[in-house]
């Protein structure tokens, strides 16, 4: 008796405070970028590297999710720093959280209620 009570005890709290989104999402997403080789991508908020398109023409990077849009700023020498939005959109997975009220606000929080669409950018660049 004494170990059920223990299990129980245990599970109220990872099934209290787990929502939906938490279980089948995760915090970030991945973005893939193409473009010339050399590019180097930062954030537009705090100017952080995210990534640099090295051989291939092509990089995937890591993007925490929020509820707002993310500007990333596309720089080469010799090209104009090249700005674009990836976009932040409802996540409708998210709506399984009618059946469990409180997690709605905590994948609010979290900021899993929202997905990045579409994760695929094209970046083209003018030379200065």
């Amino acid at each position: 008796m004494k170990k059920h009570f223990i299990l129980l005890i245990m599970a109220i709290p990872v099934l209290g405070l787990s929502s939906c989104m938490s279980i089948f999402s995760s915090t970030q997403q991945p973005i893939t970028i193409t473009g010339e080789n050399g590019t180097k991508l930062y954030d537009a908020a705090n100017n952080v590297k995210l990534a640099e398109i090295k051989e291939g023409g092509s990089t995937t990077f890591r993007l925490k999710k929020k509820l707002s849009d993310r500007t990333v700023i596309a720089k080469k020498e010799g090209y104009k720093n090249t700005p674009f939005v990836i976009e932040s959109a409802f996540n409708a997975k998210a709506l399984w959280n009618i059946l469990f009220w409180p997690g709605f606000l905590i994948d609010l929080g979290t900021g899993k209620i929202n997905k990045y669409d579409p994760v695929i950018y094209n970046i083209e660049m003018e030379k200065e």
